[in-house]
């Protein structure tokens, strides 16, 4: 019975170009336990640039994950989602020390109105007071209705929508608070940047490089198969003592192009705060590219280290005798955002816990 009680938790799952991963938790947020893991690979433009593309496919693909996932089985549809961060909006202001609760909501549309590139009748939005901040999130009715309608015709009862990094700052700082640090999320397509302080996100950006990038950069300029050139990327990444140097001198002129971002986006944040960033965690697959951890903190000079979502979560049913060869291939870093997502639905009050941008679309 306490099996079961556990599993009526809402499950996270985060949906991107190339994937889909759902994590199911049960248990207090403190002792997290992992009940069910699964992952799809989606075909080309199913998803594109975070854009449902062929939603009956993505239907497909959901159920059959639902239904059949690689460990554990799901006990409910009632479910948490990670937004795409390429397809959301995040500004974070200062509120001014005499404003009043009666004007709040015509605060938010003068910022609005100021900073996204949409009018609020285009978009759902909602935002989170931290003392005299305010942080707030949108993304564009037209995306996460495509998402919605996908989600109802799966059988999903949908809880929570909230944006990518802050699924995967959920996942990777557990009750690290104090410090001021970059969460770099890098998928197949994008890399996407944050800085958090006191556990709240500050600054955020998305990037158009990531790990199909580099694969295909490999591939063009040392005339080899995109196959061969993944190899050569998953094998030797940023060493430059392989190859004559010649896979690292590649790879490192499209990673210079995100020290490069970080670099401003510090500078950035010293300024307008006067905080420097203490660390640089990584999540996401191309978070795995051998020496890429050295060569960004050697290049930042901080610390950069890979995140680990599997920190606080125990995670007993993998070493199960019927999951256990199949465990050993996982790679923790794939699911990220939809164990932030899931550590979300063992909350409280997970609907008003943070940012939530289905709160205004009924």
């Amino acid at each position: 019975m306490i099996f079961d009680f556990f599993q009526r938790k809402p499950f996270g799952f985060n949906i991107s170009d190339h994937s889909v991963e759902l994590v199911s938790l049960g248990g207090p947020i403190e002792r997290p336990k992992l009940f069910t893991l699964g992952r799809e690979i989606l075909e080309p433009f199913v998803v594109k640039e975070g854009k449902i593309l062929a939603k009956e496919k993505l239907v497909i693909v959901l159920r059959k994950l639902i239904k059949n996932p690689q460990f554990g089985r799901m006990k409910t549809k009632k479910c948490i989602f990670s937004f795409p961060e390429q397809k959301s909006f995040i500004h974070i202001f200062e509120l001014d020390k005499n404003f009043q609760k009666k004007d709040m909501e015509k605060i938010i549309k003068s910022e609005i109105a100021s900073n996204f590139p949409f009018p609020l009748i285009d978009i759902y939005f909602d935002y989170r007071i931290i003392n005299t901040e305010v942080i707030l999130a949108a993304c564009e009715k037209n995306i996460l209705d495509g998402y919605l309608e996908v989600f109802q015709k799966t059988g999903l009862e949908v809880l929570a929508v909230e944006i990518e990094l802050i699924s995967l700052a959920r996942a990777f700082l557990g009750k690290i608070k104090e410090e001021t640090l970059l969460i770099g999320d890098m998928g197949a397509l994008t890399t996407h940047l944050g800085i958090f302080t006191d556990g709240n996100l500050a600054v955020s950006i998305s990037l158009p490089i990531g790990g199909e990038m580099l694969t295909q950069s490999l591939s063009k300029k040392l005339n080899i198969s995109l196959s061969e050139a993944e190899n050569f990327k998953q094998e030797i990444g940023l060493n430059p003592e392989k190859k004559e140097g010649k896979v690292f001198l590649i790879l490192q002129k499209e990673i210079q192009r995100i020290i490069e971002e970080i670099q401003r986006m510090k500078d950035y944040f010293k300024k307008k705060t006067g905080k420097k960033i203490e660390r640089v965690i990584l999540g996401g697959g191309g978070a795995a590219l051998p020496h890429v951890t050295e060569y960004l903190s050697e290049n930042l000079e901080v610390p950069v280290l890979i995140g680990d979502p599997w920190k606080k979560i125990n995670i007993d049913v993998l070493k199960k005798k019927e999951y256990f060869k199949q465990a050993l291939q996982i790679n923790p870093l794939l699911y990220g955002q939809s164990i932030g997502v899931a550590l979300r639905g063992l909350m409280k009050n997970p609907t008003t816990v943070n940012v939530n941008l289905i709160k205004n679309t009924k």
